[in-house]
């Protein structure tokens, strides 16, 4: 056995030296200024082992282990004084130091109870008091950090102490201190399980705890009782807090008990304040018992309290809450209270909100006390304060209870009295939150008196919100108010009120659409016809896509037998909508109404601007066929009155009028003919026809008439599709034998025009490549009568082709055009041969430096024509010409064969030709191309040969040219 023996002996020494070396180490690892992490871990370790049974080891080490003990209970209590004192430490980091400290408390006990187990027995009675002290200490600290486990260890070890001090001898009394000592120290031990069995919700236990303290029966040192009430009113406050009333009660009543013992002057400072706090912990749970039992002795207890402590502010809280938690509430009582906090209290945000917090609970009561209690407030303490703040939460909720009120009084007065003062006394206005706030209130009061046709007391409230203290309500609020300040003058009929509320608005709010309308009803009603068109033009502009303003001003000038304002209203809704409609609305019966009216002002005033605005809303195709509101007859309805406009006004309209309208008449007639089992199409291509045909010409106008580059070409491209539409239609759909000669007529003259207006678009757009397909539609209808024209544009086009250095096939084209042109009108038997020969010699001028193979048949065109004129056939005039050049001497002509015609070729015109072709002669002979020159001269010969001048040309020309010296 003697082995077993000392190994165990040899296990408890290691665990003994192991215990001194930790608890060595506690004083650096707790100075150290780095964070010892495993620091609580290690404590409760080694808390965990404590006490060691008693040995012969422990008994050599009792010296130690008391001076290490003492040593860190010290260290515990220095260092929990220093955490005491103000730092930067989070709460974290805060919690873990008291932990830290509890378990030090903990352990340094527990090695001095170690020590004590060894002392002798002479010792015991003063270590007793010793350790018990300590004890009790540790054990609060580890109650107060919820350490409820260690409490009990430490109590558990306690309990042989207060075992020990109840076995004394000695008499208690004033003169043996020292068994008073012992017996206060057995009451707080007692008290210290009562407070650790409460944490531990053993509340049989605490009562027990209790009862065996009441047992001891002893007077309490004033210390001792401020200790056992401050631990009796924490278990009270956590049993209120719990809602366990009944309880709370109980310990609450003990601890004002334990004061009321003791003599007050002989308690602390803080016992007072204890006391207070007791006594109001205790009327709170009287109140919340709710039974009349509780609720008098709270008023009991309050009437103490207040006696005491009446200038507390607490003090009047709890009695404002003892009187709203009254079966029948006091609301005198109430105000009173509140009013001597008023005056009293130090005003802070905290008691600012609280005073308000407290007017709320009157407003539910009686709302007439907190009105007046709100006036005082803001009248005798806030006005002093200077805080612009809570005047403005004040005022704000002193209008909330005005206008939630149901009781008849002076409101908009007494409010007008209110906000005057609060101007003259602070020279400020609310801030614009504050104004929002209000304002909204009172427009609620506002909403209620229109609502029920009381006008005269809504404008009474709308001038409230137009208080000079709501400067900053902004232009919209403002203009707000105003209109209905406005609405209710036109309730009451007084137009002159509502122009003279008006004229004190700002621009902003008389410009807005609302407004506008207001006063467009007034001035219909007050006869003002300036001022109601101006305020329409204004709805109309700035309102947005939704026309429902105009809509309304359309039935107010119906109403008030004002056709043209309904007119002008009627057009601005057709605007506003671009020319559309919302659900609900009909609009081809709108824009017919709307059409009729206006062409009524066309007949009156000769403009037809707005009118062509009309038919916007018809062109529209919808998506779906469901949507389509336009039937055949309400399309055959536009499609004729636009064309008959067109017809009736074209000489008066500006052209770009014209053509807006033809445009939407074109419009109407496409539309027409793509509606299903429409059988009325007969007319309408020719319809079509000539709006194509007016709006072309119309656009041609315009563009001759226009400077700025952009739109001129666009003017002309516009010309050409409204050209090449009408050569469509009358190729594709008008059949000329179904009409008589001058209808036929008529619409060859229009296509012929067409034609040439399209070469004048297909010219100033630089079109060349176009020409060739258009000049073919010059020769659908032979009708030499329109030539002329054509024939000088030609030449015109021919000159651009040429200054805009074309290609060359573009000349030969215009060339080949006016050489057909001549063609045509000499086979025709009234020609006009003045035309003719211009022509012959134009084209002979342009061909001569381009093609004279041109030139030489223009001349021989000539020479057949005048030699016709005078009646010598084609095979006389070849036999005429010599077969051998130079002659001795002129032929006779052969003209003197034929019979002279009553027109000849004139004479100047022959004589150009001649000359001309002998001076083209003549430069080839200067360049030495004699075949050349003996064609040209030739051709010569046989022009001048018909001139009425008896020969003279024709020799001289001869005689120059037999003059030029030949090599052979």
């Amino acid at each position: 056995m003697a082995p077993a023996h000392s190994a165990a002996r040899t296990e408890r020494e290691k665990k003994l030296r192991a215990l001194l070396s930790f608890a060595t180490s506690l004083t650096d690892r707790f100075n150290s200024s780095t964070r010892d992490t495993a620091l609580v871990e290690d404590l409760q370790v080694h808390i965990r082992g404590l006490p060691f049974p008693s040995s012969s080891a422990i008994s050599a080490k009792q010296d130690e282990l008391d001076r290490i003990g003492t040593e860190l209970w010290n260290l515990s209590t220095r260092l929990r004084r220093d955490d005491t004192e103000p730092n930067s430490k989070n709460k974290d980091a805060t919690k873990r130091m008291n932990t830290m400290l509890c378990l030090l408390r903990v352990f340094a006990f527990m090695l001095l109870d170690m020590a004590d187990s060894q002392a002798n027995k002479g010792r015991e009675r003063k270590t007793c008091v010793r350790l018990m002290r300590v004890a009790l200490k540790a054990a609060r600290v580890c109650v107060e950090n919820n350490e409820l486990s260690n409490a009990t260890k430490v109590l558990e070890r306690a309990a042989g102490y207060e075992d020990a001090l109840s076995k004394g001898k000695e008499p208690i009394g004033e003169k043996n201190e020292e068994a008073n000592i012992e017996q206060r120290l057995r009451v707080e031990y007692f008290a210290v399980r009562t407070a650790l069995a409460w944490r531990q919700d053993r509340m049989d236990m605490a009562e027990h705890m209790f009862s065996k303290s009441r047992q001891l029966n002893c007077r309490l040192f004033p210390s001792t009782a401020e200790t056992l009430a401050d631990l009796f009113y924490e278990m009270g406050e956590g049993l209120l807090r719990k809602q366990s009333y009944e309880l709370a009660v109980r310990w609450l009543q003990r601890a004002y008990d334990v004061l009321g013992e003791q003599e007050l002057e002989l308690l602390s400072s803080e016992a007072s304040e204890l006391r207070q706090s007791t006594m109001q912990s205790l009327i709170s749970a009287y109140m919340k018992l709710k039974t009349e039992e509780s609720q008098r002795k709270a008023w009991a207890m309050m009437s103490i309290l207040d006696i005491d402590y009446s200038e507390k502010m607490s003090v009047s809280l709890l009695k404002l809450e003892l009187l709203s938690s009254a079966t029948h509430f006091d609301a005198g009582k109430y105000c009173t209270i509140l009013l001597r906090m008023i005056h009293s209290v130090v005003m802070n945000e905290t008691i600012f909100k609280t005073i308000m917090h407290h007017i709320h609970k009157l407003n539910a009561h009686s709302k007439v006390s907190a009105c007046k209690i709100l006036d005082d407030l803001i009248r005798l303490r806030l006005f002093r304060e200077e805080n612009q703040s809570w005047i403005e939460k004040a005022l704000t909720t002193r209008l909330w209870v005005e206008t939630t009120s149901q009781y008849p009084g002076n409101g908009p007065e007494s409010l007008q009295e209110l906000f005057d003062s609060i101007v003259m006394k602070t020279k400020n206005t609310l801030s614009p939150p504050a104004t929002h706030a209000a304002q909204t209130l009172l427009w609620k009061r506002v909403e209620v008196a229109f609502g029920q046709e009381q006008y005269a007391v809504a404008e009474a409230w709308c001038n409230i919100c137009l208080h000079q203290l709501f400067e900053k309500a902004g232009e919209l609020n403002k203009a707000k108010i105003a209109r209905r300040v406005i609405l209710c003058a036109l309730s009451r009929q007084d137009y002159a009120a509502a122009r003279g509320v008006f004229s004190k608005m700002s621009d902003v709010g008389r410009n807005e659409p609302i407004t506008r309308y207001l006063m467009y009803k007034a001035a219909l009603h007050d006869g003002d016809a300036e001022f109601s068109t101006q305020c329409l033009e204004v709805v109309s502009k700035q309102s947005s896509n939704d026309a429902t303003l105009l809509y309304a001003c359309v039935l107010e000038a119906q109403s008030a037998g004002e056709k043209r304002q309904a007119i002008f209203a009627l057009e601005k809704v057709l605007e506003k909508y671009e020319y559309s409609a919302p659900a609900g609305i009909h609009l081809p019966a709108l824009l017919r109404c709307t059409a009729r009216l206006l062409s009524s002002e066309i007949v009156r005033e000769g403009s037809v601007r707005r009118t062509c605005a009309q038919a916007k809303a018809i062109r529209r195709r919808p998506a779906i066929a469901s949507q389509q509101l336009f039937t055949p007859s309400e399309f055959e309805w536009f499609s004729k009155n636009s064309y008959n406009l067109c017809l009736k006004y074209c000489t008066e309209m500006q052209p770009s009028h014209l053509v807006r309208l033809l445009t939407i008449c074109i419009e109407f007639i496409t539309l027409l003919k793509e509606q299903n089992g429409y059988d009325g199409k007969a007319s309408l291509p020719l319809r079509e026809v000539f709006c194509h045909f007016l709006a072309a010409c119309a656009l041609t106008t315009l563009a001759r008439a226009e400077d700025n580059i952009q739109k001129f070409l666009q003017h002309y491209l516009n010309a050409r599709k409204h050209c090449q539409d009408f050569r469509r239609l009358t190729a594709e759909d008008i059949k000329l034998d179904n009409f008589g000669d001058s209808a036929r007529a008529d619409l060859i003259a229009k296509h012929f025009q067409i034609v040439k207006l399209e070469l004048e678009a297909l010219l100033k757009l630089e079109n060349w490549e176009a020409l060739d397909e258009l000049f073919e539609e010059c020769w659908r209808y032979k009708n030499p009568a329109h030539y002329e024209t054509l024939a000088d544009l030609v030449l015109v086009i021919h000159s651009s082709v040429v200054k805009a250095n074309a290609d060359v096939k573009y000349q030969a084209k215009l060339l080949s055009v006016i050489q057909k042109i001549i063609n045509l009108t000499w086979h025709q038997s009234n020609n006009d041969i003045s035309k003719l020969s211009r022509w012959v010699r134009c084209l002979f001028r342009l061909a001569l430096g381009f093609d004279e193979t041109i030139s030489l048949r223009c001349l021989d065109q000539a020479s057949q024509v005048a030699a016709a004129r005078q009646g010598v056939s084609l095979a006389d005039v070849l036999a005429s010409i010599p077969s051998t050049l130079p002659p001795s001497s002129s032929p006779s002509k052969s003209a003197d064969f034929g019979v002279k015609g009553s027109d000849p070729y004139p004479a100047f015109e022959l004589e150009y030709l001649a000359t001309t072709s002998f001076n083209h002669a003549v430069d080839y002979y200067l360049a030495n191309d004699v075949a050349r020159c003996k064609a040209w001269a030739e051709k010569a010969f046989a022009v001048a040969q018909w001139a009425d001048d008896r020969g003279q040309l024709r020799g001289l020309l001869m005689k120059k040219y037999s003059d030029l010296s030949w090599d052979a």
